[in-house]
């Protein structure tokens, strides 16, 4: 037993193995590129859409009433996509290799970041080598891996306590958010976290470095917001048509959707069993009440025919989802309650996975989950031994916690999946450690205390 472990703990300190799992991951983004060509599914479109509209100087859609401002999106992706593909004109695979370059180089900022916290980096590239979600979502023309870069910069410079730093771990989160506005409050978080790191020098000082990473992000989001102000009369760092109450509308039936039932809406198609739900009677009713045509039904807000009603329905979702909780709050509390799970542990896999690949990543995506959550508890029980920070896990579940409430996909949460990453080989590392000194306190004998390489 003493040598089995011994031998484990040498092999997860070695360069080989770091080395190993590297190449495993750049194959894995090669194999990624070949399969999901074209890249583009989904909200892919309305993304290019929008870039291309920027590429002749306007940020907006085709609409029946003629070209009008976007009242959906942030304009991060779009600007990105517009830079590379109208300014640089790379082709849409070379975009796609510069976002797997992206998320590479946030995995490796994670590495260096155990390394220079006296940590053993290797068990945390193996598991990204195992646990390629993060990865895959990068793989298509959406916006994941520039807010899994954004994201991971704004968390490890928030670790620091320099006037600088803060400032750029808001500007870093400021710049996430104008990619995904889910990601708007992760300033104040960090704000949180720096007055209970700092209180003990005083409040207004604690106060006031606190106030930094939400001031950078401020900065950063004003242009949008005065683009709103000038666009709609509204200054808003956030989208005005946004889509949060069709989706806490959706939540409150999602528990009864069966999976062929979103896959055919994904198509915008509607089974038998969907028709009976009484769902397409309740949002044309939510669509007479705003004068909008009552074939929508597909709870896609750009299917809206012009702005004016796009925002419309962003509120209009509202009223009748908090009325089906109010009647059914078991019902809607079994749904918050099953997002802890399906939040993080990725459901659907595409048809071109072969199947004994598919069941791999299931099982380490249950690994990952569960063995990422007894490393954020460690994180905050502190146990002897114990490395990582606690203050990395509000930053890590703070997706989740933003989308617990609502119709869910387990990407929403990929900004932070390198994270949860991280604390899940924290603790097989942690675990092996405890291992060795059970085994070193019954055999009597010293194993092996190499250092990682």
């Amino acid at each position: 037993m003493n040598r089995a472990i011994d031998a484990v703990r040498t092999l997860l300190l070695s360069r080989r193995l770091l080395a190993a799992a590297w190449v495993l991951i750049v194959i894995q983004c090669a194999a990624a590129i070949w399969l999901f060509r074209p890249w583009a599914i989904g909200d892919s479109f309305h993304y290019l859409a929008l870039a291309q509209g920027l590429s002749h100087g306007s940020y907006g859609t085709v609409t029946q009433a003629g070209f009008e401002p976007d009242v959906l999106r942030p304009p991060g992706y779009p600007l990105i996509l517009a830079l590379l593909i109208y300014v640089l004109h790379l082709p849409h695979v070379a975009v796609v290799i510069l976002q797997l370059v992206a998320y590479c180089g946030a995995i490796y900022s994670l590495q260096h970041y155990l390394r220079r916290a006296g940590g053993n980096p290797v068990p945390f590239i193996v598991v990204a080598a195992a646990y390629p979600f993060a990865m895959l979502y990068s793989t298509y023309l959406l916006t994941e891996a520039w807010v899994i870069v954004a994201t991971t910069l704004a968390a490890l410079l928030a670790l620091r306590r320099t006037p600088m730093e803060q400032l750029l771990a808001g500007a870093a989160a400021g710049i996430a958010a104008m990619i995904r506005a889910d990601l708007l409050l992760l300033p104040l978080v960090f704000a949180g976290l720096t007055i209970i790191a700092e209180w003990r020098s005083g409040w207004p000082a604690a106060i006031g470095r606190a106030s930094l990473p939400v001031i950078a992000a401020a900065l950063v989001c004003i242009p949008y917001a005065t683009w709103n102000a000038e666009k709609f009369g509204t200054f808003s760092p956030v989208p005005l048509g946004s889509a949060v109450g069709t989706s806490l509308y959706l939540s409150t039936w999602q528990r009864k959707f069966t999976d062929d039932d979103v896959k055919n809406l994904e198509q915008r198609r509607f089974t038998p069993h969907v028709r009976q739900m009484g769902l397409l009677r309740e949002s044309a009713e939510i669509d007479r009440s705003i004068g909008a045509p009552e074939n929508i039904q597909t709870f896609d807000p750009y299917d809206y025919p012009t702005v004016e009603l796009r925002r419309a329905a962003a509120d209009a979702y509202i009223p009748f989802a908090i009325k089906r909780i109010r009647e059914d709050p078991g019902f809607y509390a079994n749904h918050v309650l099953h997002n802890v799970w399906e939040l993080w542990v990725t459901k659907k896999y595409p048809d071109r996975i072969p199947p004994p690949v598919a069941l791999l990543m299931r099982i380490s995506s249950w690994a990952v989950f569960l063995l990422g959550f007894l490393g954020m508890g460690a994180a905050l029980i502190r146990p002897r031994g114990w490395m990582l920070p606690w203050q990395l896990v509000p930053i890590t579940l703070y997706p989740a916690a933003i989308h617990l409430w609502l119709h869910t996909e387990a990407r929403y949460t990929a900004a932070t999946r390198p994270l949860l990453m991280m604390f899940a080989a924290g603790f097989l590392w942690w675990a092996l450690g405890r291992l060795c000194r059970a085994s070193e306190a019954s055999s009597g004998e010293p194993l092996n205390a190499a250092q990682p390489g």
